[in-house]
């Protein structure tokens, strides 16, 4: 260990972040820093952050004896800083912000001084309370204390062991109203069986090559509504026509750094954010004259669509002009890979042709991954006012946290994505052919979702559950699922399996219903499934996504068949179990589905 930095391993230090963010969640901190002081060091090195765009990041370090150090150790408790214009300790702190807020505790080990958690400036405005702010945020603290133990960064504290955290009292048989076959292992006992234990102050590994998402975690998605028209280029085309402008290069210095993922891959925008920057757009055209107000959101995996707004539909000649803007301050993605998702409020209006003669460009939520960019066009030939450019920079930080949010949702929902894959992974040796299934049913469970139009949180829970669905089976005797004929007593024990992964899964936190879609796949429309025998829309909209997407695929591969029926055979047989078995619409919706996919090959 150095003795002027803290270096940390990779575990712990994305352990720290992991509960800093909920800084976010429970006490609506929009920006939040912690420090950690290094054992025998009275100085305090920054740990974790997020909020901070570049250029604005919060110290790497506070020396000792700085006054914030000095005033924090006379308090020894939680308490904020609404007017900061009297304290010029946080000065270092407050940038980025007009009238930045602050509440600022310090974190104790055994009453040993060992950590300072800033957080600043809450989402909707309005300042920190101590009564209401100081709760939520010392049990973010103790979870702060209980990763150091664990990792044993002060002192010798032993690591507890999770499978002994995990077990259930003596006596305690059931779990809500499930019960708890004795011997029932837990999610987090299967993924310590595959996950290496992390090392202890171990420096970060050095990066080889990016990481790239693999086949079987990219999951295609439908693109932009009817209302919203796409528009991009042939893959042969090698670059933009003669334009009877140029660029202003004057406009911005900046130049985008380089993408994480070279190789990304197409992606798409879920429909709240697109439906989200529709109506900033349209409030900041009717503050001010606008032609067209475009968006680029970073994303290091794929290449996502930009969105552009307007009053009337663009003419391929504008719309191709923003295309080459938003080129010019993206040199490291292919013009051909670039696309436009349009949107016009008079959409049957006649096109708005000529050209853009002013834009200005205003980069939001500036990271190591990327940035997202706002432009906004004008064909009038004058320049922005300074009330318009503070209009544009005003709606541009409310958009821009608004992607600071959406991106924070994402980060959680590809981490309980990857424990799933996890959990999938070790049943592999007991179970060769649950992950095939489980990954098959869902990538269509998903497109299905979309098709439907839900929204994103419940695509997300969708995508989740479809790959846990059968996890219920990992608790019964592999030699008993191949038999080809079971006895009553087995049968019964196999239509236990969505009840087996409730339990099995109870101690993921999911934030969404994924448990409660698992438990209720195998309901039907009609009343006649299992296990409570729910009817209609009393089962979950997930439940039935599932149910339906799981038979598909049991059928089309042979599963529980002596061979397996064709595309045509299935989806026959499924529109004769509509309003049966089935939701009719999730059936409609799902042949809809399928006759497109057809017609794209």
């Amino acid at each position: 260990m150095s003795q002027t930095t803290l270096i940390l391993g990779e575990a712990l230090a994305n352990r720290c972040s992991q509960v800093l963010y909920r800084c976010l969640e429970e006490v609506g901190s929009t920006k939040g820093a912690l420090y950690l002081r290094p054992p025998g060091q009275g100085s305090f090195e920054v740990v974790s952050f997020y909020g901070w765009p570049r250029g604005t990041r919060p110290p790497v370090s506070v020396p000792e004896g700085h006054p914030l150090l000095v005033h924090t150790q006379r308090v020894r408790r939680t308490y904020v800083v609404n007017d900061a214009s009297e304290s010029p300790e946080l000065a270092a702190f407050g940038q980025g912000g007009e009238w930045p807020r602050y509440l600022i505790t310090p974190v104790y080990l055994a009453g040993d001084w060992v950590g300072l958690l800033i957080q600043r400036d809450r989402i909707k405005g309005g300042t920190f309370e101590v009564e209401r702010d100081e709760q939520p945020t010392m049990a973010i603290c103790a979870d702060l204390v209980e990763a150091l133990r664990e990792f044993r960064l002060y002192g010798s504290a032993p690591r507890p062991n999770p499978l002994q955290a995990q077990a259930p009292a003596p006596g305690d048989t059931t779990v809500g109203s499930s019960p708890m076959p004795e011997g029932l292992p837990t999610a987090s006992a299967i993924i310590d069986e595959v996950a290496p234990v992390a090392e202890r102050l171990l420096p970060p590994a050095p990066v080889t090559a990016p990481l790239m998402r693999t086949q079987d975690t990219h999951m295609p998605s439908t693109g932009p509504s009817a209302q919203e028209r796409m528009y991009g280029f042939q893959e042969a085309k090698d670059g933009y026509a003669a334009l009877p402008w140029e660029a202003d290069r004057t406009l911005s210095g900046w130049v985008a750094p380089p993408p994480v993922n070279p190789e990304r891959k197409r992606g798409m925008i879920p429909p709240e954010q697109r439906v989200y920057f529709w109506e900033i757009a349209g409030l900041l055209s009717q503050i001010l004259t606008a032609s067209a107000v475009a968006l680029w959101i970073e994303d290091p995996e794929e290449i996502r669509p930009i969105l552009a707004y307007s009053t009337l539909p663009l003419s391929p000649e504008l719309q191709q002009q923003i295309l080459a803007h938003a080129t010019f301050h993206l040199p490291t993605v292919r013009e051909q890979d670039m696309r436009l998702i349009t949107r016009a409020d008079m959409a049957e209006s006649p096109e708005l042709t000529g050209a853009f003669s002013t834009y200005m460009p205003l980069l939001l939520n500036e990271t190591l991954q990327g940035h997202d960019l706002l432009m906004v066009f004008r064909q009038e030939d004058h320049s922005f006012s300074i009330s318009e450019i503070e209009a544009i920079q005003k709606l541009g930080r409310v958009l821009g946290l608004y992607m600071q949010e959406a991106r924070l949702h994402e980060r959680y929902h590809h981490a309980f994505l990857s424990v799933s894959h996890r959990i999938l992974q070790s049943s592999e040796g007991r179970l060769p052919t649950l992950r095939p299934h489980s990954l098959a049913t869902a990538r269509l469970a998903r497109d299905l979702a979309l098709r439907l139009e839900l929204s994103t949180e419940e695509v997300e829970a969708v995508s989740i559950a479809a790959i846990l669905h059968d996890v219920g089976l990992l608790m019964l005797d592999p030699a008993m699922l191949v038999k080809p004929e079971l006895t009553v007593e087995e049968r019964k024990k196999i239509r236990n399996h969505p009840e087996l992964a409730a339990v099995f899964l109870k101690d993921l936190r999911f934030p969404f219903d994924v448990v409660k879609m698992i438990r209720h796949h195998h309901e039907r429309w009609d009343g006649h499934g299992y296990p409570e025998g729910l009817r209609e829309t009393s089962i979950p909209i997930g439940s039935r996504i599932i149910g339906l997407i799981e038979a598909y695929e049991v059928m089309t591969s042979g599963k529980g068949y002596r061979h397996p029926k064709g595309h045509r055979q299935v989806l026959a047989e499924l529109e004769n179990e509509a309003g049966a078995q089935f939701d009719p619409r999730v059936v409609a919706a799902f042949r809809e589905l399928m006759t497109r996919k057809g017609e794209l090959g």
